[in-house]
């Protein structure tokens, strides 16, 4: 067996420790679940037969390497700086090599890839997931109606796809994803796919969404699995849950347990019924078909708190009041901006705004590239470790955009010893900074140079 080095750093006068060989062990679990592929090429490769069967300037692993940390140059440029002079390939060489693959293979290869992650961190042994969605921009192409939208009159239009994803906001780890085209965008109904697919994972889990999620679908796909969930909803959607005769959430606090009545028609029987809403045919609720007479009831937890001078927040969970406290539900809804952020990551360190491609099957690879590369990153800094390092004013932590663009270089082999190059980049740790959040428009680079 080999013997693990072991590397150390003097931080504040502390030593710390941390294991060298970790970064080449996930990279060989990396390329150890690329080939796994080869145990589904019926279902993952167009041409099952023939498709990486011989050996070629090009294989399957070099391949998928390139896809996932192919940065912002052109395609040849790229080429150039991951292989090597001897053995540099063509642009259709590559682009050949892709097409033998289905996107299929690479949503294949990012969750087997992460359903190797320890979930070493947990909030009172429960595992909290974000759920979110986020818009890729893409390069113009007016031909593609899956992608493209005109949303200004007098302007062309743009493309875009919607990233809905659940992400585990305390161990950085993106668990699973779902690509929409912008005409078909429904971030409710891939919430609850996702959802049905985390329940087999086993796990105690706590699932943390914002009010685009407010939906009595979801509570009810939530509860039908017995999974408990936490979600921020308008003013409105909390006061109109309430149908008794006085008027309810008028304290800046309030934490009520309700129990909310669905059904789909409005009769003298359901009327009666407590807190009882009407869901009409335009709208999902997957437990009980339009035109049926049966009703489902809801038990649901409202929260309200200040945030600011007259402004403040709602909350609808199904976590009981003796093991998570107003106070307990606050940390919890604040941890759900790790998943914006993480997001940021994705998309500007993990180069998933530069698209090779215009056709739609090698932007869905890219993608699904893009989050597999994210998740490796943070098994590395995960492997490293929490280093620290305290002065008198800042506590430094790892930055993560540097970890996650030096993992990008150690799998093309430009770096050897990734774990001593992490931990070069430290950046400080300031609470309770606030910034206005300037919206802009924000157009993917154009295909003209490539």
């Amino acid at each position: 067996m080999r013997r693990a080095l072991k590397n150390i750093y003097f931080f504040g006068g502390a030593a710390m420790q941390y294991n060298s060989t970790a970064p080449g062990q996930i990279r060989e679990s990396l390329i150890s679940s690329i080939n796994s592929l080869f145990a589904c090429k019926k279902t993952l490769f167009t041409s099952p037969d023939t498709a990486f069967s011989r050996t070629r300037k090009i294989s399957l692993v070099q391949t998928i390497l390139f896809v996932m940390t192919a940065g912002s140059e052109t395609v040849d440029d790229e080429l150039v700086d991951f292989f090597s002079e001897e053995s540099l390939p063509t642009a259709s060489a590559m682009i050949q090599r892709r097409n033998q693959l289905k996107p299929e293979a690479f949503r294949e290869l990012f969750l087997h890839f992460t359903q190797k992650a320890q979930i070493l961190k947990k909030f009172r042994g429960y595992q909290l997931i974000g759920a979110d969605g986020s818009r890729v921009n893409l390069p113009y192409n007016p031909s593609d109606a899956f992608s493209h939208i005109n949303c200004i009159q007098g302007r062309k239009g743009i493309n875009q796809v919607h990233l809905n994803t659940f992400y585990d906001l305390l161990n950085d780890i993106f668990l699973d994803a779902e690509l929409q085209g912008i005409r078909e965008m429904d971030e409710k109904g891939a919430f609850c796919r996702l959802l049905g697919r985390q329940k087999a994972s086993g796990r105690k889990q706590i699932f943390i969404a914002d009010r685009g999620y407010a939906s009595y679908n979801i509570f009810g796909h939530a509860i039908h699995n017995e999974q408990l969930f936490l979600i921020r909803v308008p003013a409105a959607f909390a006061e109109s849950m309430y149908k008794g005769p006085e008027h309810w959430l008028e304290k800046e606090t309030e934490d009520e347990n309700i129990t909310v009545h669905i059904g789909r028609r409005r009769t003298k029987k359901n009327a009666q019924l407590q807190n009882y809403h009407c869901v009409s045919r335009s709208r999902h609720y997957d437990f009980i078909e339009p035109g049926s007479d049966n009703t489902d009831a809801l038990q649901l937890r409202v929260l309200k708190f200040p945030i600011g001078e007259d402004s403040y927040e709602y909350i609808v969970t199904n976590l009981p009041k003796y093991a998570f406290p107003l106070q307990t539900i606050k940390e919890l809804y604040n941890l759900r901006w790790n998943h914006e952020v993480a997001y940021r990551y994705l998309k500007y360190a993990g180069n998933m705004v530069h698209i090779h491609s215009l056709k739609r099957e090698f932007l869905f690879q890219e993608i699904y590239a893009k989050l597999t590369l994210y998740n490796f990153s943070s098994f590395v800094a995960s492997a490293v470790g929490d280093i620290k390092k305290k002065t008198e004013k800042y506590i430094y932590v790892l930055n993560h955009t540097q970890a996650q663009k030096t993992c990008l270089r150690f799998l093309k082999g430009r770096i050897e010893d990734l774990t001593s190059m992490i931990c070069r980049y430290l950046v400080p740790v300031r609470p309770g900074r606030k910034f206005k959040r300037n919206l802009r428009r924000q157009s993917a680079d154009t295909l003209n140079y490539r």
